[in-house]
Formats: structure tokens, C-alpha cells, sequence
């Protein structure tokens, strides 16, 4: 069946920090929301909006490439990081999904891991469904209201239908569950594309999941950056009123969702974090533009990204300092003036392309 094109066009004045945290919030989400069991097989279907932008408005895609080009390393998703006396470590940006594109590691990543002793992860619960069960009653605190409310109290009544209709589709909830959900937890539940779903119902791991699988049977020392209960608490922070429009551009933006996840795959795939940070501040419910979405993309920026990357950093140094380790975060946790790679700079690390 034919699928309209998705256009690039001008943003809504009104905006929202969801489309920003679909990638980045997907651990600390998708790895233990509750799916329907099924057995059912889907192809992804998307297709790269860079390549639309291409064929449509050339002084878009040209506008977003120069605003590219300011980002502070916005190439590469594998560094290294010297450290005098100590063997060589590395840090490596991930994406929280298990596409079998992104789980064969690209040679140099693969050597670079082999060598390594120790694996950090953002989280290590993700390789422990023990410890993550033991976990249950923080995370219900954390995602679920609590205090006889619903979502239903907060969302405008004509999205309520449009809502039940997507949590049933897409996450096999029953609107009794998902009514029950603060807004930023049901939008993990629900903005995978649907091929995503189905491996996460088959039990394939997505990339830092398989980083941890393969480092375990390689006998190295696994390390977590953060704790599940930090993941949540920061996204808990988010501005509830934020969340529920991210909420409704989830419903909205429907079949699209996979042409968004397969472009964001693609500049993954061609190390262009750039691009793709400068994307994600550029796109919405109608598309593409020159407008940048920084009303709500900044509160995003400085809860999600920022602040855990300091943490991050902080977590990292005494790894950094005995070497070998093999540092694997989120993509979109490296660049930038306050991304992981400058951060390490500025505290006199030695970092650079391998």
C-alpha cells in the first residue's frame, strides 16, 4: 500500500522534546516496559528523510549541514583515549536498539573492544533480570502515578481514543495499564517502530545489551556509569506538560516513525552525529526545516544529555586511569560543547580518532 511521502515543512510554534528522546531515553525505557507476547515477524519500512530533504528542498539539507559542521565532534562514534603508562581505552557511542545493522560492530570498534578489559555500560541492570525485578516497586514509583490520578486527568479528551488505540497497537497494553503511566513512561512503551517491537518480543538484544552479552563470555569486567534508578530519576524530571505534547506527536506522527528511526540508523551507520544532532533540533510532526525546536529541545538538552554527561565523565575517569577500558554510551552523549568527547579534553585527557 502506498505511504505519503514524509515533507519537509515549516515546524509548529508549539514543541516538544519527544522526537529528541526517542533515541536517547530507549534503555532506560524500552528494556523493561511490558510488551504482548507474539511471534509475528515485521520488516522495517522506513526510509531516510535525508534523502527526501535531498530531492525536495536542497537549501534545507544544506542549511542543516552547515549547522552540522558547528557541532564539536560530530564525527565518529569511536575515540581513543590515551593514557601515559597505561594501555589505550575507548569510548564508543551506541544506539539503544537492536537493528542487525548496528550489532555488527564496524572493524576498528570490534578490534578496539577485544582488546579491552573492561566493559562500561551506561546501566548494567539491562544484563540482570534479577536485579532489574528487584528493581520493580522504584521503577512503579518512578513511572506510574500514584496518588489516585491517571493520564487520562492530564491529556485533552479528543487524544484519549487516539492514545488507547496506539498503546494497544503498539505495546499490547490495555488502556487500565497504560492509564496508570506518567507520560514519559508510556512514550518509551510506544515510540519504537513497530519492527523494533517484534525483535524486542523475540528477545534480541539491542547493541549495549549484546556489548554486555559478548564481554561476559569473553570474561571481561563489566561496569555500569549510572544506575537504573538515576536513568529514571532524570527522566522523571521532565516537564510533565512537555511530555504529554511529545505524547500526542507519538499518535501523530504514526507511520513516519520508522522513516524517522531508519534515518537516524543510516547517519548512525555513517558516523555522522553531527547531522543528526543538528536533526533531531529540526524535526516535528510535519517534517523538516530551518526552524530549530530549542523552546523545548533545550530542557531536553540539560536534563537527558548535559548533566548525565558530567556524571558520566566523572565515572569514567578511574577507568580512563587504569586503561583498557572499552566505554560504550549513547551516540548522543559524545559530541557537542558538553558532550562526553570535550569534556574529557578539557580535563587534560588526550582524545582522538583511532
Amino acid at each position: 500500500m502506498h505511504r505519503p511521502s514524509f515533507r519537509p515543512a515549516r515546524l509548529r510554534s508549539t514543541l516538544s522534546i519527544g522526537i529528541a528522546a526517542l533515541v536517547a531515553s530507549m534503555v532506560a525505557i524500552s528494556a523493561w516496559l511490558p510488551s504482548a507476547a507474539s511471534a509475528e515477524e515485521i520488516t522495517c519500512t522506513g526510509s531516510n528523510m535525508i534523502d527526501t530533504v535531498a530531492a525536495s528542498d536542497a537549501q534545507t539539507l544544506a542549511y542543516l549541514k552547515r549547522e552540522a559542521l558547528k557541532v564539536p565532534h560530530g564525527n565518529g562514534i569511536l575515540w581513543r583515549v590515551s593514557t601515559p603508562g597505561q594501555a589505550d581505552s575507548f569510548i564508543f557511542g551506541t544506539m539503544h536498539l537492536s537493528d542487525p545493522r548496528l550489532l555488527a560492530l564496524p572493524p576498528r570498534t570490534k578490534a578496539a573492544f577485544d582488546q579491552s578489559t573492561t566493559l562500561a555500560l551506561e546501566i548494567t541492570e539491562i544484563l540482570d533480570p534479577q536485579k532489574m525485578a528487584a528493581q520493580a516497586f522504584k521503577i512503579i514509583q518512578m513511572t506510574s502515578y500514584l496518588d489516585g490520578t491517571t493520564l487520562e486527568d492530564r491529556l485533552k479528551p479528543e487524544l484519549v481514543p487516539k492514545l488507547q488505540r496506539k498503546v494497544l497497537e503498539a505495546a499490547g497494553l490495555p488502556w487500565s495499564v497504560a492509564n496508570k503511566m506518567k507520560p514519559w513512561a508510556l512514550m518509551g512503551a510506544i515510540a519504537l517502530p513497530a519492527c523494533e517491537y517484534a525483535r524486542k518480543r523475540a528477545g534480541k538484544p539491542f547493541l549495549d545489551m549484546a556489548l554486555g552479552q559478548d564481554a561476559k563470555a569473553a570474561g571481561k569486567t563489566i561496569v555500569g556509569l549510572e544506575t537504573l534508578q538515576g536513568q529514571l530519576k532524570a527522566m522523571n524530571a521532565l516537564p510533565e506538560a512537555e511530555m504529554i505534547i511529545a505524547l500526542d506527536q507519538i499518535v501523530t506522527l504514526g507511520p513516519h516513525m520508522e522513516d524517522m528511526f531508519e534515518t537516524m540508523i543510516q547517519l548512525y551507520q555513517r558516523e555522522e552525529l553531527g547531522l543528526l544532532w543538528t536533526l533531531l533540533r529540526h524535526m516535528d510532526v510535519n517534517g523538516i526545516s530551518k526552524t530549530p525546536t530549542d523552546a523545548g529541545y533545550a530542557e531536553f538538552q540539560r536534563t537527558i544529555i548535559d548533566q548525565r554527561n558530567f556524571g558520566m565523565a566523572d565515572t569514567s575517569e578511574p577507568l580512563l586511569k587504569k586503561g583498557g577500558a572499552f566505554i560504550a554510551v549513547g551516540a548522543l552523549h559524545l559530541p557537542g560543547q558538553r558532550g562526553l568527547i570535550q569534556i574529557l579534553k578539557d580535563r587534560g585527557y588526550t582524545v582522538s580518532r583511532p
